[in-house]
């Protein structure tokens, strides 16, 4: 299979392109570094550069690829939130994705399927409120950002290609994202909870985020949006309480308000708001987790 990847260096790219190196596979990779091949496992990989906000020779490669994986999108907590840095993610999701959408319409021989992720902030801050993929959008900056994320994606509909649209929760690796920014101060035996802790984490684990990628291109009965996170949620009481058992640490000095407003301005309500969020339609197309609780999964992370 010739599978087309934008977005393929970063936190879950790296993964992703890891878990397809055990089979034969002829990866092709957009970035904005310079050209070149390499193998890796089974898997051939040509690396493509690209300008993620222009037309250019990348869009050749589009033509002849069975499946799209696009995963392109500046890291939200990368720096303090301002009005530039706001531009900055909504820009590096949208204008991407449409350029992409465009070169798949001009293709003369189109990807059957493509992957586009999205996030569960397409929902808002849900309090307890059960989340699932009928759940209406919130009204808040990453709720926007989503909406029109996921629009230029599904906008590939009108040329007949297959389009899944995962949501994805907060990612649990040990190599960064959450568990990578709690786990020195755990260790340290100065762990706790984050924001006021009640808030629910859609979380997931590593392994489940890549297969619930790639369900869409072994599946094609798999399209539209689905939310890509555990089925069992939990508070930010119940990770942290979780996150001190399983490394005999205690989860006693809560991450206050005020430290994370100074840290991510406006991008700190992110942190301290959350989604109840469920897979429903993950599970109903037969999606089986390799995690699907929280204890197996920071085990396997942690231990």
């Amino acid at each position: 299979m010739k599978i087309l990847i934008t977005g393929g260096t970063g936190f879950i790219g790296t993964a992703l392109r890891k878990h397809l190196s055990a089979t034969p596979n002829d990866l092709v990779l957009l970035t904005r570094g310079e050209p070149r091949m390499e193998l890796s496992g089974a898997l051939t990989v040509k690396y493509v550069h690209w300008d993620p906000s222009a037309r250019g020779e990348w869009e050749k490669e589009v033509n002849g690829c069975d499946a799209v994986i696009n995963l392109i999108g500046k890291n939200v907590f990368e720096e303090r939130w301002n009005n530039e840095v706001k531009k900055q993610i909504l820009a590096s999701r949208v204008l991407p994705t449409r350029l992409l959408t465009e070169a798949i319409g001009r293709a003369e021989r189109r990807p059957a399927v493509m992957v586009s992720v999205s996030a569960v902030g397409y929902y808002g801050d849900r309090g307890q409120e059960m989340v699932t993929e009928a759940s209406s959008a919130g009204n808040d900056f990453l709720a926007e950002v989503a909406q029109q994320w996921e629009a230029a994606a599904l906008a590939a509909e009108q040329f007949g290609v297959r389009v899944a649209v995962p949501r994805i929760g907060l990612v649990l690796e040990r190599s960064g994202g959450m568990i990578g920014k709690m786990l020195l101060p755990f260790r340290l035996f100065a762990g706790g909870p984050i924001g006021s802790g009640k808030q629910f984490l859609p979380w997931i684990h590593m392994e489940d985020v890549v297969r619930g990628i790639l369900y869409p291109l072994e599946n094609e009965g798999v399209k539209g949006v689905y939310n890509l996170s555990s089925p069992e949620p939990v508070t930010m009481d119940e990770f942290a309480t979780m996150f001190g058992s399983v490394l005999h640490r205690p989860s006693w000095l809560p991450v206050p308000n005020f430290a994370l407003d100074l840290l991510y301005g406006e991008g700190a309500k992110v942190i301290i708001s959350g989604q109840r969020a469920v897979p429903e339609r993950l599970l109903n197309a037969g999606y089986r987790f390799s995690y699907p609780s929280l204890r197996p999964a920071l085990e396997q992370i942690l231990l």
